[in-house]
């Protein structure tokens, strides 16, 4: 993606791909949503892709525009950065990138991505990593399908500006306060909102509502209601409200966890296998959130479930604030690999096991019963998972009956 500044901005860029019959109301509704809300900035800063994604190009998001925003002392908004996505939502109407829809459904994926990033001093330009950062979140949700939504969190576990010193190193999701929803003849277009945040707002955020924490770190003076991400802010909500954690596990035991699916480094097999190889027709229905028929399925008497460190981290919590109140979870991983684990007592049509046929695998894709028995015993034995930190010699394996589970927990970033 090539960054550039023109007398025409988005639009010179745009009217070049508008030639001849084309429809462009998706563009252009962005466009002119952006322009309502920046009128004095209708050739802004733009990031481009040099091959556009349908053309074959790797980057598939054809714009991101960047708005130069003031603030406002008086409502404790910093000077800052806005960046708007073209791409996530149907563009063209032509079924070039997404499957064409109509007014009332979703336009493409059904949103585009926003990222407000606090302007330096003296900085005349926008950088340009925001951009390079939102394309590969694109390259995530083209490849596997799965949407962004307000109150998911994307552990990045690194700086997201790739320094180092910077102590943002995850995401939440939120809804852009200033980008209202679009009706366009191609669809509906939610603008979602981009937030940086430090490793124990994202665990809040895991552990308890994403959208809940949102508002926690919102109190913060150098974030605010426009939930501006400031590289250099060294205190989490944490550090300068310590009463916030409190109010977190509160949450936590009142509501349980709103986290219901992870991507994770994480994968199973059955006893003597090394693994399970996932198959082209299983990545698809995965994806897709599908679930095997009964006529597809395989019964197993016994799996083994490997997970690396910062995965298993989440264990104790699904178990206690997930499973125990009746709610089902999914690990999925880079692979294809899906381990979903059900609690007994949980009715829905896609669950194909029960205290009878406690392990079903079709593929890559596991379900897992979980019994009361089970849980009880899960929740005494992977108290270990919270002093992982001590641990000084991977894998660390815990082993259940009824069903027979081997779960096995590696360092953080390996698998076997």
């Amino acid at each position: 993606m090539a960054g550039k500044q023109e007398e025409a901005g988005v639009s010179l860029n745009a009217v070049s791909y508008r030639v001849g019959d084309g429809d462009f109301s998706g563009l252009e509704a962005i466009d002119k949503q952006c322009s309502e809300l920046y009128p004095d900035q209708l050739n802004p800063f733009q990031a481009t892709t040099l091959v556009k994604f349908w053309m074959g190009g790797s980057d598939p998001l054809d714009y991101i525009s960047m708005y130069s925003n003031d603030g406002d002392d008086s409502k404790g908004i910093p000077c800052h950065w806005h960046y708007v996505t073209y791409g996530f939502s149907d563009l063209y109407g032509d079924g070039r990138v997404h499957q064409t829809s109509g007014p009332g459904q979703p336009s493409g994926f059904g949103f585009e991505l926003t990222f407000r990033l606090k302007k330096e001093a003296n900085e005349g330009a926008a950088p340009m990593w925001p951009a390079q950062l939102m394309n590969r979140l694109a390259k995530y949700v083209f490849q596997t399908g799965n949407v962004l939504h307000t109150g998911d969190h994307i552990p990045w576990n690194k700086s997201l500006n790739g320094k180092s010193a910077s102590k943002i190193r995850h995401m939440l999701i939120t809804d852009d306060q200033d980008l209202p929803p679009l009706s366009t003849k191609f669809g509906t277009v939610e603008f979602r909102q981009v937030v940086g945040v430090m490793d124990d707002e994202v665990k809040a955020a895991q552990r308890w509502r994403g959208a809940a924490v949102i508002d926690l770190i919102a109190s913060l003076k150098r974030v605010g209601r426009c939930h501006i991400t400031d590289m250099k802010r060294q205190k989490s909500v944490f550090d300068v409200k310590p009463d916030m954690t409190l109010l977190v596990k509160e949450g936590i035991e009142r509501d349980g966890s709103s986290l219901g699916h992870v991507t994770a480094l994480c994968s199973w097999c059955k006893p003597g296998e090394s693994v399970v190889a996932p198959s082209g027709s299983q990545k698809s229905k995965a994806m897709s959130n599908s679930h095997p028929s009964p006529a597809e399925v395989e019964k197993l008497d016994s799996a083994q479930l490997r997970f690396d460190a910062e995965a298993a981290e989440l264990l104790p919590l699904v178990v206690k604030a997930r499973l125990k109140k009746g709610r089902f979870f999914i690990f999925h991983s880079g692979t294809n690999h899906t381990i979903h684990l059900i609690p007994s007592g949980m009715k829905d049509e896609n669950v194909v096991v029960t205290l009878e046929d406690p392990l079903v695998a079709q593929g890559s894709y596991l379900q897992v019963y979980c019994s009361r028995d089970l849980l009880d015993h899960m929740c005494t034995d992977l108290e270990k998972l919270n002093k992982l930190d001590q641990v000084q010699h991977f894998p660390v394996e815990f082993k259940f009956a009824d069903p027979s589970i081997v779960l096995q927990v590696y360092k953080r970033g390996e698998l076997p």
